[in-house]
This record gives C-alpha cells, structure tokens and sequence, in this order.
C-alpha cells in the first residue's frame, strides 16, 4: 500500500496484529462503516499511524516490535487522534490501567467478535471508553490515590457554582460513591437501594452533567474539585504512568459491562455504561 497523505483519515480504521486469521475476523466487522487497513508489526504500524492517521486503530499487543503494553505511548504520540483500542491476549486489569492512563481509549479481550468490534470503534469515536467495570475500579483507585485531598470522592456543596449543584441529594451521594470507585452493587449495598434505582440516578446524572459514562463523572468530579485550588493541573489522562506488573500477578479478571438483551457469552463486552 503505498502511503501518499499525512492528513488525519476519519474513515480510516487500522488494524495490527502479526496474527493474520485475527485482523481478518475483526475487519468483518469493520467494513461496513471504515476503511480497513492491516498491519502484521511495528514498522507497518508506525508508517501508517505517520502518514494516515486512523480514526481507531485495534492494536493487538503481541503485535512483533510493540513491547507490549509498554510501547502503546509511542505509538499514540505518533497520531494524538486516533483512537486507539487495545487488545490483550491475557487481559489484566493493570495493563489496561497503562494502556489507558497512556491515552488508548479501550482495553479489550483479544478474542472479541467481529460485532463488538464495531461497537467498540463507535463507542471510542463518541469519546466513550470501552473497557471492564474492574478495570475501572483500578483505574479510579489510582487517579483518587493522586488526586489532592478534597478531590478524594468529594463532590462540591449544593450552593458551589459548579456542574454539580444541579444534582439532588440522592444523585450526589450515588456520584460521590462513583467517583471512589464504587460498583452499582456496593453503592446499592451502602444506600440500601436496589441497583435498578442506582442505574437509574446514574442515567440521571449523567444526563445532567453530560458525561457518557462513570469513568467521565469521576475524573469531572476530580477535576472539578481541584479547579480552584489548581487551576494549571494537568488532565487526568495525562498522569504519570507507572509500569505494570510482571504477567503472572493476580489480579482481578476484568469482567462484562453494559446493556445486554440478555446474557452475552462471548468476551470483549465492555462498554462503559449505568
């Protein structure tokens, strides 16, 4: 394929695997709505997300050259737009705290179907983060862990003159437990609430504070908690980032969230919703 334009390709979706058989089930899923190219290593990779600058890229990680998990910040500096969605082999929730931290906007099973795939490519472009709910449980016990004090699950009193103070009383308790990383289990456990009337404070909120998922309404409440005190903070997605561990340390195995029709047995259902 020869490579002619570096202007960012919004119908451009770019897939990287070594593992043949894989880029082809994920690009029957694609097809219908983007322009596939495949990549089989890292120099084809590099060469595209250069000059083309996908929309979304699926990015396998035992892609040959990448480094694993490490070497997704390299690659996303290389086209800050594109969306990149990662896809593990042997998903761990710390990997996908990297890879996300580092600025890829999915984490994924590796084994996803070719229908998910695309739900994926959407949900990212819409701005969402498509991942597991434990893994955002990790993710939100290390952006509260850096995050300044008053912005450790706080959410700003009824009279502040922020976003927040359109929440009820109920809407603020559920959003607080949220952004201490709360699953709608706990927070239903804790208020002694069915985890129906949870979901539906969630939708609720975020309606009103316009966030498409929990992920999104626990760094709005980080950042808004901190806007006064530091007005120059850095986004949270730009937080430093720590190497993950080793393979082979236990850690929780990331689950399915989302609406469903009913149960869903394949893997890689993952988007982020109340």
């Amino acid at each position: 394929m020869k490579i002619r334009t570096a202007c960012p390709d919004p119908g451009l979706a770019l897939i990287a695997s070594r593992v043949g058989a894989l880029r082809r089930r994920w690009g029957v899923g694609l097809r219908d709505r983007y322009a596939v190219a495949e990549v089989g290593d890292r120099v084809g990779l590099v060469e595209h997300m250069t000059h083309l600058r996908p929309a979304v890229v699926f990015l396998d990680l035992s892609l040959p050259g990448l480094g694993g998990v490490e070497g997704v910040p390299a690659i996303q500096r290389l086209s800050p737009s594109s969306k990149i969605v990662v896809l593990d082999p042997a998903p761990d929730a710390h990997q996908a705290v990297f890879a996300l931290l580092a600025g890829a906007r999915g984490y994924c099973d590796r084994r996803i179907g070719p229908s998910l795939v695309l739900k994926a490519a959407e949900a990212v472009q819409r701005g969402e983060i498509w991942t597991g709910r434990s893994v955002v449980s990790h993710l939100l016990q290390r952006l509260t862990a850096l995050a300044p004090g008053p912005a450790r699950g706080a959410v700003s009193p009824p009279g502040s003159r922020t976003p927040f103070a359109l929440l009820g009383p109920r809407e603020r308790q559920i959003a607080t437990l949220v952004g201490a990383g709360a699953s709608n289990k706990e927070i239903a456990r804790q208020l002694s609430i069915s985890e129906a009337t949870v979901k539906a404070h969630l939708t609720s909120v975020f309606r009103k504070l316009k966030v498409p998922d929990r992920l999104r309404l626990a760094l709005s409440i980080m950042q808004g908690e901190t806007a006064a005190a530091a007005p120059r903070r850095r986004p949270a997605t730009h937080l430093p980032l720590r190497r993950p561990p080793a393979r082979g340390v236990p850690t929780e195995s990331p689950e399915r969230v989302g609406r469903t029709s009913g149960k869903d047995p394949r893997p890689g259902r993952q988007r982020l919703e109340s």
